[in-house]
């Protein structure tokens, strides 16, 4: 547990200097927004191309990491449907919001700095599926459940779907997962002027991710219904994670770095896509920001038990 305790710390520790950074207004009133950019748009997707561009033949397919991630997401989907119509008493408008809080991780700026320090590089590969997988499903499951509960057809038919398609294929992160892809397809190896740019800037990805996520958690309201926030986070942070863990290693059994990497995912706190997709439809926007904030907090506590849990299955293997 000390080992679990040990890792997992300077990652929250980073995220709390910044948080303290930001109630202090140390930096400029801009610098979460610049920090978060240039984490998401360029250190990020320098640390997944190079990821990508090494990796070497995988024990599975992908597809079988798909599958058990999109069984998890239509499970916590429907449960979260349920809690918010029969448990909260909330109009059929708010579900899509909260099913979006209760499936989406903050998995690129905490998830994959954790996934690297308690799985290796190995982990790599199915980090970058996951990403995949998320970005395109859940903005696409989110979008046309609220057109089927707001009766609007027009965000049902073919251009909602070319919409999120194209906001996809935009994404920084899917471009350079491509162009990692693409360079690895060629056999070539990445000149060494090149290497040695992507390795400083992929090196500055989890550090700076990690302080502009402190930062931003600043920006959001703690307050909020007490009693949808505590739904949001039980079904985020518990029982998403065990369904995965379940799917992952009883269903599907996926190799040892494939179910681990799933599990830790999908353990982390709300990500502010879930506050972002609440703000375009106006719906929920409170409860989830608030649950973004909560979540994050309780998830010092909730990463640390589930890579405990991980260890003690010979998963997680700390160093």
């Amino acid at each position: 547990m000390l080992d679990i305790i040990a890792l997992i710390a300077p990652v929250f520790g980073l995220i709390g200097l910044g948080f303290l950074a930001a109630k202090g207004r140390i930096l400029d009133p801009a610098a979460p927004r610049v920090l978060a950019m240039f984490g998401y748009k360029v250190a990020m997707p320098a640390l997944l191309f190079r990821a990508m561009a090494g990796v070497g033949e995988v024990p599975v397919s992908p597809l079988w990491l798909a599958l058990t991630y999109v069984t998890g997401i239509a499970v916590t989907w429907a449960l979260a449907v349920l809690a918010t119509r029969l448990l909260l008493r909330r109009p059929a408008e708010d579900a899509p919001a909260f099913a979006m809080g209760a499936c989406f991780s903050n998995g690129v700026m905490l998830g994959f700095p954790v996934i690297l320090l308690a799985l290796g590089p190995e982990a790599a590969t199915p980090m970058a599926f996951l990403a995949t997988c998320e970005t395109v499903l859940l903005w696409l499951f989110g979008t046309l459940h609220m057109g089927l509960v707001a009766q609007d057809k027009s965000r049902i038919g073919l251009r909602a779907l070319g919409a999120v398609l194209l906001d996809v294929a935009r994404n920084p992160l899917i471009l350079a997962l491509a162009a990692g892809l693409a360079w690895n397809a060629t056999g070539l190896a990445t000149p060494p002027v090149a290497a040695r740019l992507i390795d400083l800037l992929a090196g500055a990805a989890i550090p700076v991710s990690l302080f502009a996520l402190g930062m931003s958690l600043a920006a959001y309201e703690f307050r909020g219904q007490a009693s949808s926030v505590a739904t949001l986070c039980v079904l985020k942070l518990v029982i998403y994670p065990a369904l995965a863990f379940w799917l992952a290693t009883e269903v599907f059994e996926l190799p040892r770095i494939w179910a681990g990497a799933l599990v830790i995912y999908v353990a982390m706190p709300i990500g502010a896509n879930a506050f972002i997709f609440a703000a375009r439809y106006e719906r929920a926007v409170g409860s989830i920001s608030a649950a973004v904030a909560v979540s994050t907090v309780l998830s010092v506590v909730t990463v640390t038990v589930a890579l405990a849990l991980l260890a003690q299955q010979g998963i997680v293997i700390p160093q």
